[in-house]
């Protein structure tokens, strides 16, 4: 009997490894459709908890359902108008926002707004209301489908699916951690509100909605939500209010994450920080904005696939890091 062809182990690797930039490469071609559609399925997760604490007060299913599309209809519409309006409304005062030539640094400060005004997709705005349309019509369909998709992946798999169990605890996983995001950075951007209404700087609503959006980026979504504000009051009040409210960024942020967050949750993700950031980049570049917004999810993803298979744990091992009550049993 012939000898039984076994792939040798670096080689195994380096397949495992192909394949994998190849999918990147893959999802890459495809992130305009797919994006949008990975983002309906994440906020229709993120909406979910409340379908359920519905039915916990003791309303039927049915009328669960219906609250739940009615108010994601409302608030999604009205989400999308506030947007749309604020948007509108800063492009009409572009022009206007110049810092003093005279103020300090003022030439690199000039530089950045027209920077940031020239990347504003002013053509793309319909295309933007287009998108947002697509996500709020294809959150309320699945939120009214979620249900029945659990029902028929138990009754395709079996109740008893170790791979279905594994799904439905990343599910859980994910729901949880993005409710405690959720709260998280609703208390950071009404704290941020609240310092755009003391320094009376312009589009406040945008820019608090804005760092509640960009809350879900790790470490540099609020930063990057802080600089058209503090642009701002740097062109209407000068240098001592811009680095008022970016001393009051500070604040408010360490307290949202070093306190609020912490009391929330008893530990984190188990992901290193260096690949957190890293899938940053890495997701945007397959998936542009969207891909950052969906980096952690994501990733945590490919990290429960990864753990899996014999092949691949290893790789899993590399991205995750321990809990500290494991660490203080080693110790």
């Amino acid at each position: 009997m012939a000898e039984e062809y076994k792939i040798p182990p670096f080689l195994n690797q380096i397949v495992i490894i192909a394949v994998i930039i190849l999918a990147f490469i893959g999802i890459k071609y495809i992130a305009p459709i797919l994006g949008p559609v990975l983002l309906s399925i994440f906020i229709c997760l993120l909406i979910y908890p409340f379908l359920m604490w519905l039915k916990k007060k003791g309303f039927s299913y049915n009328v669960s359902i219906i609250i739940t599309i009615v108010l994601t209809f409302f608030l999604g519409a009205g989400l999308l108008a506030v947007l749309v309006n604020s948007l509108s409304q800063l492009v009409a005062a572009a022009p206007t926002i110049t810092i003093d030539p005279n103020s300090f640094l003022a030439t690199y400060a000039n530089q950045i707004i027209q920077f940031l005004l020239s990347n504003i997709p002013y053509e793309n705005i319909a295309g933007f209301i287009e998108i947002g349309f697509f996500l709020l019509f294809a959150v309320i369909f699945l939120i009214y489908e979620l249900p029945y998709v659990k029902s028929r992946l138990i009754k395709g798999f079996g109740e008893d699916s170790p791979s279905l169990k594994h799904t439905f605890d990343l599910v859980g996983d994910f729901i949880e951690y993005f409710v405690i995001r959720i709260k998280v950075n609703l208390f950071a951007a009404v704290g941020f509100f609240a310092v755009f209404l003391l320094f009376d700087i312009d589009f406040a609503v945008l820019w608090g909605i804005l760092t509640f959006v960009l809350g879900f980026i790790p470490y540099i979504g609020i930063m990057l939500a802080a600089v058209p504000p503090i642009l701002i009051a740097w062109a209407k009040y000068g240098i001592w209010a811009a680095l008022g409210i970016t001393v009051l960024f500070v604040i408010i942020n360490t307290i949202a994450e070093s306190y609020v967050f912490p009391k929330l949750t008893g530990k984190g993700l188990q992901m290193s920080v260096y690949v957190v950031f890293i899938s940053l980049f890495v997701w945007g570049w397959v998936m542009g904005l969207i891909g950052m917004f969906l980096a952690v999810p994501l990733t945590l993803v490919i990290i429960k696939y990864l753990e899996n298979f014999d092949d691949t744990r290893w790789l899993a091992l590399l991205m995750t890091t321990e809990d500290e009550e494991e660490k203080a049993e080693k110790e």
